[in-house]
């Protein structure tokens, strides 16, 4: 399979990227060898609120006609979820994207290689991709590309 990140000409990779405001719409572990990971489209809700007492502030929602794309990592070997405030980039860490990144160099990457016996002979070549969404961030640390679709089932 090929690895449609690393392709920056992907056509669901660019759209993606390309795109203002991803929620993360569901995260599920399945059988303890698939992460399948759902982000969607945020759309202004109809209703204004009052925030920490900011009137007028719409929030972003997952609506029935919210995009949906849906991307499957098999065999990961490790992966975190970050509550987005949380988050914090290095200038030492190298990537490509912006809402769905490639990384060629990462302090998770590190962590992985370093707190686990995966290697490059088994299972073979480990890469970082991150998910980042208004939410959340998504590491994953896999030897096999991820599947990624639009409006899943």
């Amino acid at each position: 399979m090929a690895d449609v990140w690393e392709n920056t000409e992907h056509p669901i990779v660019t759209w993606v990227n390309a795109g203002e405001n991803w929620l993360t719409k569901q995260i599920e572990a399945i059988n303890q060898r698939l992460l399948v990971v759902d982000i969607a489209t945020a759309i202004r809700g109809s209703q204004s609120e009052t925030v920490h007492g900011i009137r007028d502030v719409y929030p972003l929602e997952i609506k029935p006609e919210s995009d949906v794309v849906r991307i499957s990592f098999s065999e990961f070997v490790s992966y975190s979820v970050t509550e987005e405030m949380f988050v914090q980039q290095s200038d030492q860490e190298t990537s490509l994207g912006v809402w769905l990144r490639v990384f060629s160099k990462s302090f998770f990457l590190d962590f992985v290689e370093r707190s686990t016996w995966a290697t490059s002979d088994f299972p073979g070549k480990l890469t970082h991709y991150q998910i980042n969404t208004l939410d959340h961030t998504i590491n994953v640390v896999t030897a096999n590309p991820p599947e990624i679709l639009t409006s899943p089932p």
